[in-house]
Formats: structure tokens, C-alpha cells, sequence
């Protein structure tokens, strides 16, 4: 499949690993919201390389965007993507966390 697995944490005591909070495939174009953040300001990316790509982000700007689920592709074929969200670690998780996003390469 061509595409991107995201994962989304937050910083976790105790762990370099964070805590997940969601992850999802998504097609080709899945890495335009996070661009569109970077874009603007609203997020920093780490890595270029896809092994992953890898952005920080503030939970405020993010997370939100999971819950409307506009960051999910929804082009063809989506419906047989994975897709992982954690509500009840989000619902915890202060807006003004700084997330790791990573955008794995799938091709």
C-alpha cells in the first residue's frame, strides 16, 4: 500500500517512548494536515527522511483535529485502513503538550 502509519504521543513520565494516543494509514496525501501545520507555525518537523518523518506539535493544535477526524484520509480504500484513537488518553492529555507525530512511509 502506498501511504503513511501515523502515531500520535504524548510525553510520558517514566518513558522516552511517549504514550500513544492514536495512530492510523492513511493514502498519498495523508501528510497534508501536519504540513499545513508546519506551514503556519503550528508544528515543527524533526525528520525528512520517512523512516519516520517526524514533527512536535502542541496537543491544542492536534488533537482536535483527531476528535472531527480531519487528519483521517477518507479517499478510496479507506474504509479497510487501520485506525487506533485512545479517547480516554487524550481527554487527559493538557493542550499545551508537546505531541510527537510521526508519519511512517509505507511504500
Amino acid at each position: 500500500m502506498l501511504g503513511w502509519w501515523f502515531l500520535v504521543k504524548a510525553p510520558a513520565a517514566g518513558s522516552d517512548e511517549g504514550e500513544v494516543l492514536a495512530g492510523w494509514e492513511t493514502g498519498l496525501g495523508g501528510t497534508n494536515w501536519i504540513r499545513d501545520l508546519v506551514k503556519a507555525g503550528r508544528a515543527e518537523q524533526l525528520r525528512f527522511d520517512g523512516y519516520p518523518l517526524r514533527y512536535t506539535a502542541r496537543a491544542g493544535d492536534v488533537l482536535p483535529r483527531i476528535a472531527d477526524g480531519s487528519v483521517f484520509d477518507t479517499g478510496p480504500g479507506a474504509e479497510y485502513r487501520r485506525c487506533e484513537v485512545f479517547p480516554e488518553r487524550i481527554a487527559v492529555c493538557p493542550s499545551d503538550a508537546l505531541l510527537t507525530v510521526d508519519a511512517w512511509d509505507q511504500s
